[in-house]
């Protein structure tokens, strides 16, 4: 975009659109301007075309710029407010202070609310707080725009900018519904920091506002939320609770089964609590049986009723018994066959996954076992790519009938790579 010298029919097209590509076309002008190539912009002239004035405003030489700016000062075109704003955050102190002088001038509040998109892009390039300040200041007048801008971190910029002027109400009302999740967050934390609407954001803000609202009540409303669907507000209601000198582990044994009260034992339980959480492992609910292993991973790391979940048809399921099994011992022959085509594809994964896990020469023996597999031969490429840059610092040598079958699958890569493999095997 921008990499060829502008045309009229671009110039109306870029005149009109979002102003924010003007940030893009003034970099991009800068990437291909060479001081040595003899521009149209070199030379203004008496009446320079529009397109060669919108070039010769973001010129890699400073004088251009500046007599780019007086023409743009002069003139009403579309393209001129933008192209001087960008100009305001110039390195050249002259250019900046000429451009911000036209500014001052143009700068209505309509221009200004078509402006703001772009004002809040320039706010970010570090001259020094020009911008920044025009935007705040501004801010009162403009406020709901600003709120609305399109741009992600412009957005949270503005809302950022804006707490000290939202009536608290509408503070709740963002803090409580909007889609962003750090503008929420924002805004939660401004009314907590006033110790305002402590109840309704615990009740609904985000979880790290929640979380923080936690702080703020009393004992039994921290306990009714020991069960949080939140881990964070969970975490936050189970250090409160042993703060006080209870035992969160208490209140979940004695709470009604559900995904939040079974991943809080198995977050706060003892080895103890192993049985009630195995008891989930045949629950229709996919991510309950995951959170049970969860659960499982933490307290009971030795429990023997995890391993036959590598065969559920759930890969949520499948994915937490892969964690819970990493580093245990689990029989070679038994995983070798978890690979076979007949078996759910998430089974495949996690077998793979584990035979990688137990050895680095089992691991090569898989991804060439696997290279022909309609299924799992991407990842057994990516891995073996990844284990041909560790293999210099393999010192461990397989056993005799391992780099045997290893060897004898070789004709799957090309010369090259199965030279390098060999020369790692014993001879």
């Amino acid at each position: 975009m921008f990499d060829t010298p502008l045309s009229a029919q671009e110039l109306e097209s870029l005149a009109g659109g979002d102003v924010r590509r003007w940030a893009d076309f003034d970099l991009a002008v800068r990437r291909w301007w060479r001081p040595n190539l003899n521009l149209r912009t070199a030379d203004l002239g008496s009446r320079p075309r529009r397109e060669v004035l919108a070039e010769a405003a973001c010129h890699g030489d400073g004088r251009v710029r500046q007599a780019a700016v007086e023409w743009l000062a002069a003139g009403d075109e579309l393209e001129a407010l933008p192209l001087l704003l960008i100009r305001c955050v110039d390195w050249v102190a002259p250019v900046r202070a000429a451009a911000r002088q036209a500014v001052a001038a143009k700068l209505d509040e309509s221009s200004l609310r078509a402006m703001l998109p772009l004002i809040a892009v320039l706010g970010r390039r570090q001259v020094d707080d020009w911008m920044t300040t025009l935007f705040r200041e501004n801010l009162p007048r403009v406020l709901d725009t600003a709120l609305a801008l399109e741009d992600r971190t412009s957005r949270r910029w503005a809302h950022t900018e804006a707490l000290g002027l939202l009536p608290r109400e509408r503070l709740l009302r963002i803090a409580r519904r909007d889609h962003d999740l750090v503008v929420r967050t924002l805004c939660g934390d401004a009314l907590l920091d006033r110790g305002e609407f402590v109840e309704e954001l615990l009740a609904a803000g985000s979880p790290r506002v929640r979380m923080r609202a936690l702080t703020l009540v009393g004992p039994a409303t921290v306990e009714a939320h020991l069960a949080d669907r939140s881990s964070l507000v969970r975490s936050m209601a189970q250090f409160l609770v042993r703060k006080a000198g209870g035992d969160p582990a208490a209140h979940y044994r004695a709470l009604p089964a559900s995904p939040s009260a079974i991943a809080g034992l198995g977050e706060t339980g003892t080895e103890a609590d192993a049985g009630q959480l195995e008891q989930h492992l045949t629950d229709d609910r996919p991510r309950v049986r995951a959170l049970a292993v969860r659960g499982l991973r933490r307290i009971a790391p030795d429990s023997t009723a995890v391993r036959p979940l590598l065969t559920d048809p759930s890969s949520v399921v499948v994915r937490q018994v892969v964690a819970f099994l990493r580093g245990k011992a689990v029989e070679v022959a038994v995983l070798r066959e978890l690979l076979g085509e007949d078996r759910p594809l998430p089974t495949r994964r996690a077998a793979a996954a584990l035979l990688r896990d137990g050895d680095t020469w089992l691991r090569l023996h898989t991804d060439l076992a696997l290279l022909r597999d309609n299924d799992l031969a991407a990842d057994a490429r990516r891995d073996l790519e990844n284990w041909l840059l560790q293999s210099a610092g393999i010192y461990s040598a397989p056993l005799p009938e391992l780099a045997a079958a290893i060897d004898g699958l070789l004709t799957r890569v090309p010369e090259e790579t199965a030279r390098r493999i060999r020369f790692t095997l014993p001879r």
